[in-house]
């Protein structure tokens, strides 16, 4: 008698096949076993899983279910066996990743194409969003967070220092002059990187305290590359990472301004499962943003 572990394997493995044929010349065994193992399998079930479409295998919603739930048993089933004899060379499975749109699109889509070339076992898979992330992480096993992070019961591991300073084109300064204060803000054109629905602040440390200071512009976004393009064009003050502008401080595209007024820290961190049942896949990862991301990033001129 099979066990409903085997059925799961069976069964995942038919449907990533995509046709009986394939799944039997994979088995070494007749289509009709193959068939035969599938109907016996529905009939335990209770249900349709497939139907044959043409050549091809076409789930049914249970069908598509159980693969789903199936290939996360499965993998929970080989990271508990990896816990209790861990092989750091052996890494197999899927890491899903969710990540802020700009330090998305600029480093972490590229170091994870490197991470994926170094490990063929493990498929990685990368959504990018301008929402903050959900303490939970629903459906992720990390997520690459820019800032403080709010009311997370997940494991945090900080992966690159990082604060947000105010820059300008040197066009724009030549033309406007810098702000020589916080207060000075009020005269300049500034532009707004939109995260919410609510009012756009930046944040300062003066006194020995952090402070909001409430900013309005005549061009607002919620995508900050846009914001950088803005001011890099000449368009007037943003705030932004350091991470994302110290290429640009560096090489004379962009001015640091108020550069001797501090800002808090907006550090990139990933966001995970805690504890023992963290999958060597996962740590690896992580540990790999890190090292890497630390080489890739610039820090800020003087």
């Amino acid at each position: 008698m099979s066990s409903d572990i085997d059925d799961l394997d069976f069964f995942i493995t038919l449907a990533a096949a995509g046709t009986m044929t394939e799944a039997a010349r994979h088995w070494g065994v007749s289509v009709s076993v193959v068939s035969r193992r599938l109907k016996a399998l529905e009939q335990r079930l209770g249900t349709p899983l497939a139907h044959r479409r043409g050549r091809g295998l076409e789930l049914t919603a249970e069908g598509r279910q159980y693969h789903l739930r199936g290939r996360e048993i499965l993998q929970q089933l080989k990271d508990l066996e990896s816990s209790i004899n861990p092989d750091p060379h052996d890494l197999t499975g899927s890491i899903r990743l969710v990540s802020t749109v700009g330090l998305g699109r600029v480093h972490i889509a590229p170091i994870l194409h490197e991470f994926r070339s170094q490990n063929s076992g493990i498929d990685c898979s990368l959504e990018l969003t301008s929402l903050p992330l959900s303490a939970s992480l629903p459906g992720f096993d990390i997520g690459i967070h820019v800032g403080r992070v709010r009311d997370s019961s997940l494991a945090m591991r900080q992966l690159l220092p990082n604060r947000r300073v105010v820059v300008a084109a040197p066009d724009y300064v030549a033309e406007h002059g810098a702000p020589r204060d916080l207060d000075d803000l009020g005269h300049h054109r500034l532009l707004v990187v939109r995260e919410n629905e609510g009012e756009s602040s930046w944040r300062f440390i003066k006194g020995g305290k952090e402070i909001a200071v409430p900013v309005h512009g005549g061009l607002i976004c919620n995508d900050g590359l846009a914001v950088t393009d803005w001011c890099l064009a000449g368009a007037g003050l943003a705030m932004r990472s350091v991470w994302h502008v110290a290429p640009y401080v560096r090489d004379g595209q962009l001015v640091h301004v108020l550069p001797t007024v501090a800002t808090p820290e907006a550090n990139v961190v990933a966001l995970f499962d805690a504890g023992t049942r963290t999958p060597p896949r996962v740590r690896a990862l992580v540990d790999y943003l890190r090292r890497r991301l630390s080489e890739r990033c610039v820090p800020l001129p003087g």
